[in-house]
């Protein structure tokens, strides 16, 4: 049986979950977004359960009860049994009604005592986007990781460096993976930023103007591991659509970084630069044409980095003409934000792969450092600090010896092409062929690259050693994180336990 039209080129095939990841949406179907939200109306409901019962607004058997049943429907969720049924209106219908169908309204219509749906799919949706963000932020931690890691291998691998699609001056391989990791870590910290900054619990607000329950909503945060309640029971209402923006920004900025990296890798594997090859495990072929070997899962990093902006412009827009309180309109950031995550997910773990997979041309890369007159930057310098010019005429100087030289047919600034530029401008200078071949030799070039975050080896040492600090140091906080999320999960079974052995 065929089931692709391609692969018989390779001498590896690619993994499944690289073929998934190339063919979107094609054949597979999304579920609904409410039924990735029952767990954590679920483990809301619980801990408003609890307090219900601590605050005495619910007997303890109404509460041993409620508990219970919300057990049951998530171990039944999480075995698959527990289906959401389309003339049921959300999440949150749906386990009420299964609730007092086991129950009865007597019973389980007290659950939603001092609550609306409005601060229950509130508290829902950041339950879920905190841990989605937990998530995201481990798997690039790791990509992070295998990013420095080729960098690493790569600090004394001389390369062109790039403007404008150009050869601009000489670099090292581990200097350009080294930028991409910087650029990850801002991610890193913007998503860590998102979390202290929308972890409040709205629970307790219920339509956003409060409730005469006596509801205890330190209580709740607490149970829920939240820094404490929003100070404003009205705001995580009127600003529904605003954590998942601010996070959808995020994924944004994070996908535009993976997006250059696709690029530049797409461009560096190409016949015509010959820098890298990717692995046959990370490529696709063609229908038609038996040679290829196409970049498909860089392609799609890309198309998936222009789809989330458009994404997160919508988002933007949901948020900007709404009336005080709750709007309907806010119903829609759900599918919006679940979409994003969706396409970015899988994404670190793809990159990974084929970053760990790669490999170097490194003869190709040193020879380009000796063409297209790359290595005049370098030379321009050491002629205007040794004879101390006007940084100015030196340029101007370097810029006549480019001409001259490739005249002769030559790629690199010659003897000859100087003494010309030097007769012309009127700057005289006596130095030797030896000095310009030596201050146009890559390796030596980039041994004086020496500023802070430079390419010298020196300078990407220390880059490498602040690198591994900060992934140490964003895997600490992940670690707590998780900590504080396990600690707050053991006091809801606690008191759970205490109500129901009561």
């Amino acid at each position: 049986m065929v089931e692709k039209l391609w692969g018989s080129r390779f001498d590896t095939q690619p993994p499944k979950e690289f073929i998934s990841f190339i063919s979107g949406r094609d054949v597979t179907i999304k579920e609904g977004s409410d039924f990735r939200l029952v767990p954590y109306d679920v483990w809301g409901s619980r801990v408003h359960v609890i307090m219900l019962v601590e605050q005495s607004i619910i007997s303890k058997e109404d509460g041993k009860a409620l508990i219970l049943g919300l057990r049951e429907i998530l171990n039944k969720w999480e075995k698959g049994e527990f289906k959401l049924e389309p003339e049921k209106e959300d999440v949150h219908t749906q386990i009420e009604t299964a609730l007092i169908e086991k129950l009865g309204m007597e019973k389980a219509g007290k659950l939603h005592t001092g609550r609306s749906r409005n601060d229950q799919i509130t508290l829902d949706m950041i339950l879920y986007l905190r841990e989605e963000s937990l998530v995201l932020l481990e798997k690039m931690l790791i990509l992070i990781r295998s990013i420095v890691n080729q960098g690493k291998k790569g600090m004394r691998w001389v390369m062109p460096g790039f403007t404008h699609h150009q050869h601009a001056s000489v670099t090292t391989f581990g200097h350009i993976f080294f930028s991409f990791a910087e650029a990850l870590i801002r991610d890193c910290i913007r998503l860590e930023a998102w979390y202290r900054l929308f972890n409040r619990c709205p629970l307790g607000g219920a339509a956003g103007y409060g409730t005469s329950f006596p509801v205890d909503r330190k209580l709740t945060a607490e149970l829920l591991a939240f820094d404490g309640p929003t100070e404003n029971s009205l705001d995580p209402i009127n600003n529904r659509w605003e954590p998942e923006a601010h996070i959808a920004f995020v994924f944004s900025a994070f996908m535009n970084h993976l997006s250059t990296i696709a690029q530049t890798l797409i461009l560096m594997s190409t016949r015509e630069f010959n820098m890298i090859r990717l692995d046959d495990r990370y490529s696709a072929g063609s229908s038609i044409m038996p040679q290829k070997r196409n970049p498909v899962g860089l392609e799609i990093i890309k198309a998936k980095a222009a789809y989330i902006a458009g994404a997160l412009s919508t988002l933007l827009s949901i948020g900007q003409s709404l009336m005080v309180g709750y709007n309907r309109d806010t119903q829609w950031t759900k599918y919006i934000i679940m979409d994003i995550i969706d396409e970015v997910f899988s994404i670190p773990t793809i990159l990974k792969g084929i970053i760990e997979s790669l490999s170097v041309n490194r003869s190709a890369m040193e020879l380009q450092c000796s063409s297209g007159f790359i290595t005049a930057p370098a030379l321009m310098e050491y002629i205007i600090q040794k004879w101390d010019l006007p940084f100015r005429e030196g340029k101007i100087l370097m810029e006549k010896a480019v001409k001259f030289s490739e005249k002769e047919g030559k790629e690199r600034i010659t003897l000859k092409g100087l003494k010309a530029a030097s007769a012309e401008t009127g700057i005289i200078l006596n130095i030797t062929e030896k000095e310009i071949e030596e201050f146009q030799q890559p390796s030596r070039i980039v041994s004086l690259l020496k500023i802070i975050g430079g390419p010298s080896e020196t300078s990407m040492r220390e880059e490498l050693a602040s690198l591994s600090r900060r992934i140490r140091s964003h895997k600490r906080w992940y670690v707590e994180r998780r900590k504080s999320l396990k600690s707050a999960r053991d006091l809801i079974l606690k008191k759970e336990e205490e109500i129901l052995s009561s």
